[in-house]
């Protein structure tokens, strides 16, 4: 449809359709065609003739391609100008196939298997007859005890941008009206990720320099990457909620970031603008949030109940609900849905495609890339011919999806069902075993949305047991499932190797086999720093310069007088089964820098190359080490690849509280290695 003919349509709508485009309502009360709404919908007093105005519904259960068929088609028939709902879900890490959690990938630093991990949900989705995923969320996660860092690609704002980015391309594609694509809807705007004490829908507390220059790249990313809705988050900027904030939503996203689709709530947030004391009922909740720049309602029927009177009261402007409704149509238009509102609604093409062969190898491939190795004194690769005990809470269990993955396929093989295929080792109990797998961490019920934890540590009959496995003399490693980095100080002096698989997805149980047994070389580097004890928390890599830097042997320094200053685990760390040496960065020219990096070991392997900067001078305070770039190289034993890195200006740029650009200046000092703990030895001048 030409942008003329969608003009047209929005001047023929009354003010009652024009306002239910704004309305997302659950798909479950579509499904058998609009009838009067029972059960929690009937809390908000819907009417049949309210709910066939809605312009979107959300997928709060799983589908199947019937199901959306049937809601479409419920709300088309009663729709006066017969215009089909957008129909959107939570894809977070894969659809039908589950992949490895967003965390699990960031750990791959490697674009091309969040980019998998986008396409694979969306030709899923789409066969499902979903039109947008909830996804990629791209808040920045320094606490562990967030539950929904598992939703998250990092504490990196680079890592974050990158992988955000490619999510998003794997999501759309070269177009959201592909019939196997979705678009993407980049969440949550902005600072989410802040929850202060790690406890979810807490409030934040950032300035506007840190929104700049840490929180907002990867929104900035997933714009330029072509993003077409954007979900605003929970908590508020200046004591003004994301969902009503108009410096937020259109100073900023729109004038600044050049954002031109749809700004969605989460789930019932405008309505829990009352809860903040903002807003006296629901009828002055939709009109602050619709003057705050909001576009679409999720789940509070605010605006479906309450906007035509306040049209009509002279409380908001028609001219504002037009500009809200032309988004919307817009958005359906980039889809196709005028020419087809059913795309893949059909029952046999979600049987092809769900679960492919395809798409399962893609799981596997990102499952296998996303482990990262803690610790191994050689135990492993297991040797053929060893006697094998399996056990611990995860050993048989098909728990191993993580958070967000409702559409995940059932039954899932479990760790046992995989070994009891493998004939190169035997499985036998821990009294006769060689080496014990011991398989534990937490349940997948534990991650995700309303699952913050303030015990971010194996459980005391997790760490009793794994003590009693030591004290048999043999060789113990732990395989360690969790959405979130767990602290493992107390556990690692009895642990030979400590293989994180985070929470693996379909795929993982072979994936997690194959890198045990050797098939498979280890390459993840962490995407989020584990930490020695809690009370370092929240605790990254680029945390920003103190002034009484640490100093050995020091008092009135940066430091605890109870624990060190250090991480169990830095950012970016990863072992493999193969050695890798990175050589002496050499400048090539003014901000071009070159460094060798061999295979010293006798196995192919993937080395993950990682720059981080510090500018010696500037005109704001800066991290004392970020990341800026990487590259992910796969070698062959004693093979030698020389690395170029262009550390071109906007890696260093800065913002300062207006949002002004401070570009980089003078020396930038880099330290070049495979962790963020590595050493500075390079420089650019700008």
């Amino acid at each position: 449809m030409t942008q003329h003919a969608l003009i047209e349509l929005l001047n023929d709508m009354t003010l009652e359709e024009k306002t239910g485009q704004l309305a997302q309502v659950p798909v479950v009360s579509c499904i058998g065609g609009i009838s009067e709404p029972t059960g929690p919908m009937e809390a908000y007093s819907l009417t049949p003739e309210l709910l066939k105005f809605c312009g979107s519904v959300i997928c709060d259960r799983p589908v199947t391609a019937e199901d959306t068929a049937n809601a479409i088609r419920s709300v088309m028939e009663e729709q006066p100008h017969h215009i089909p709902p957008v129909v959107m879900r939570d894809v977070i890490h894969g659809c039908h196939t589950v992949f490895p959690i967003p965390l699990a990938i960031g750990c791959t630093f490697d674009e091309a298997q969040a980019e998998a991990m986008g396409r694979c949900g969306a030709i899923e989705g789409a066969a499902k007859g979903l039109h947008v995923t909830f996804a990629p969320m791209l808040d920045v996660v320094r606490d562990p005890r967030w539950g929904r860092v598992m939703e998250s690609p990092g504490e990196s704002p680079a890592l974050c941008a990158a992988m955000g980015a490619a999510m998003v391309r794997g999501t759309r594609g070269d177009g959201c009206d592909n019939k196997d694509r979705l678009a993407a809807c980049a969440k949550h705007f902005v600072g989410y990720g802040l929850s202060q004490a790690g406890q979810e829908y807490a409030p934040i507390d950032v300035s506007r320099t840190e929104l700049y220059n840490t929180y907002l790249p990867p929104f900035q990313a997933a714009v330029d990457a072509g993003a077409e809705l954007v979900m605003s988050a929970f908590v508020a900027i200046d004591r003004t909620p994301c969902v009503c904030n108009e410096w937020l939503l259109k100073d900023v996203l729109r004038d600044r970031m050049g954002f031109d689709g749809v700004v969605i709530s989460d789930w019932g947030d405008v309505e829990q603008l009352a809860n903040h004391a903002l807003a006296g009922d629901l009828s002055e909740a939709a009109q602050l949030s619709l003057q705050g720049g909001l576009t679409m309602d999720m789940m509070s029927m605010a605006y479906l109940k309450h906007l035509p009177q306040l049209v009509r009261e002279g409380k908001v402007s028609e001219q504002a609900i037009d500009e809200a409704c032309l988004k919307v149509l817009e958005l359906k238009n980039k889809l196709g849905l005028f020419e087809d509102p059913f795309k893949n609604t059909s029952l046999e093409e979600e049987e092809k495609v769900c679960g492919c062969q395809e798409i399962r190898q893609a799981a596997y491939e990102a499952a296998v890339s996303s482990c990262v190795l803690l610790k191994n004194d050689g135990t492993l690769p297991l040797q053929s011919g060893i006697k094998v005990a399996l056990t611990g809470s995860h050993a048989d269990n098909g728990d191993i999806l993580g958070g967000w993955s409702a559409d995940g396929c059932y039954p899932i093989e479990t760790l046992l069902q995989s070994f009891q295929k493998e004939s190169r080792v035997a499985l036998t109990d821990t009294a006769n075993a060689d080496v014990i797998l011991y398989a534990i961490g937490e349940r997948q019920q534990e991650t995700g949305e309303d699952a913050s934890k303030t015990k971010i540590e194996l459980t005391a009959e997790q760490l009793d047991e794994l003590k009693r496995l030591h004290a048999l003399n043999k060789p113990v490693v732990l395989l360690l499932f969790c959405g979130r980095p767990l602290i493992l100080t107390e556990a690692l002096p009895y642990c030979n190797a400590v293989l994180n698989v985070w929470f693996p997805g379909t795929a993982g149980a072979a994936a997690i086999r194959a890198l045990v047994m050797g098939d498979e070389n280890p390459s993840g580097h962490l995407s989020m720093t584990v930490p020695r004890s809690l009370g370092q928390v929240p605790i990254h890599h680029d945390r920003l310069s103190s002034a009484r830097p640490f100093k050995e042997n020091s008092g009135f320094v940066n430091r605890y007088i109870d624990e060190v200053n250090d991480p169990l685990f830095p950012f970016g760390y990863g072992l493999s089964y193969t050695t890798f040496a990175i050589g002496e960065p050499r400048t090539v020219a003014p901000t071009v820098v070159e460094v060798p990096v061999t295979n010293t070991g006798d196995r192919e392997g993937a080395a993950v190359v990682q720059v981080y900067a510090r500018l010696r001078h500037g005109r704001l305070m800066q991290p004392d080490k970020r990341l800026i770039a990487w590259q992910k190289r796969t070698l062959q034993p004693d093979e030698t690849q020389t690395l170029t890195f262009r550390i071109t200006p906007d890696k260093l740029r800065l913002y300062d509280a207006a949002g002004n650009a401070v570009e980089p200046e003078g020396i930038c000092d880099l330290a070049i290695g495979d962790r963020s703990d590595c050493a500075f030895n390079a420089h650019v001048v700008f």
